[in-house]
Formats: structure tokens, sequence, C-alpha cells
């Protein structure tokens, strides 16, 4: 996964390993990627799809 290279934007931990192996397991890379999206905004009501799209650009670059 990419590294943050704005201000304020969010990347993974560093002991998140990149796997692309199979459709689940890139389904459950945009799950955590989203997650952690939405945890470092403070967990706001509403932004669920928003941070999913987001979660998949960052994902998929």
């Amino acid at each position: 996964m990419a590294k943050a290279s704005k201000k304020g934007e969010v990347s993974a931990p560093e002991w998140y390993e990149e796997t692309l192996s199979s459709p689940e397991q890139l389904e459950e890379d945009i799950r955590l990627t989203a997650y952690y999206l939405w945890e470092s905004k403070g967990k706001p009501n509403g932004s669920d799809g928003e941070d999913w799209m987001k979660a998949e650009e960052l994902v998929n670059d």
C-alpha cells in the first residue's frame, strides 16, 4: 500500500502487507483500508461510501 504523501492522508500500518492473492483478499484489503480511513477521521457517521471509494482507489494503486 502506498505511503501517505499529503498531510492528512492515511496509510496502512507498516505491518500491513499488500497481498492480492484472491478476490476475497482484495475485498478484505479494501475493507481494512476503509476502516482505517474512517477511524482516522474520528469515526463520523455517514461516510462509509466515501471511505470505501477512497479505499478502493488506494488499494488498487
